[in-house]
């Protein structure tokens, strides 16, 4: 099972190092990792916080600008995040009964509980916790939560998140 680990982990930053010669194209992808690990139920199956961790890493290795990536990144969070709101919303309890979604009824309930728990917070919070991350934006567009207010406190966790995988990894570099 190492081995598998290994091998996976090796595969992305060899990736990663790889794309970073093109710039814009290594901007891009970053972008698309932050889309994909905020869709709804998809993020489950994308490991963004090693990557990330990695692109701050890459970012001070190869000293490439900070602020495209980082945009990216929180562009990307924010993407992603809007797309499981509108994927919630326009399914509502609908969405309990297609594929895939039907396959993690344990998580969206749990994702239910967190939300009415905590409102606003719960997308603030569920940003940073592994697993509500991929459920609480789609449960607040199905709950009907404000999109104003949930663009809001999506935009200002995205940027929060964004800095806080990529800055530690920026700053490993330099011990």
């Amino acid at each position: 099972m190492l081995d598998f680990l290994h091998a996976i982990t090796d595969f992305i930053s060899n990736t990663m190092e790889s794309v970073a010669s093109n710039y814009w194209l290594f901007v891009f992808l970053v972008f698309l990792v932050c889309v994909g690990e905020a869709v709804f139920i998809l993020g489950l199956l994308v490991p963004s916080l090693p990557i990330l961790l990695l692109v701050g890493l890459i970012i001070s290795r190869q000293n490439l600008n900070f602020w495209p990536i980082f945009l990216a990144a929180t562009a990307g969070g924010i993407v992603g995040d809007a797309i499981s709101y509108w994927i919630g919303y326009w399914l509502k309890d609908r969405i309990k009964t297609i594929w895939p979604f039907k396959n993690y009824l344990p998580l969206i309930a749990r994702g239910e509980i967190f939300f009415t728990n905590h409102g606003g917070k719960a997308i603030f919070i569920g940003r940073f916790i592994t697993g509500l991350k991929a459920v609480v934006p789609g449960i607040a567009g199905m709950l009907g939560m404000n999109w104003g207010y949930f663009t809001f406190i999506n935009t200002i966790s995205a940027f929060v998140w964004a800095a806080s995988h990529i800055l530690p990894g920026m700053f490993a570099y330099d011990w």
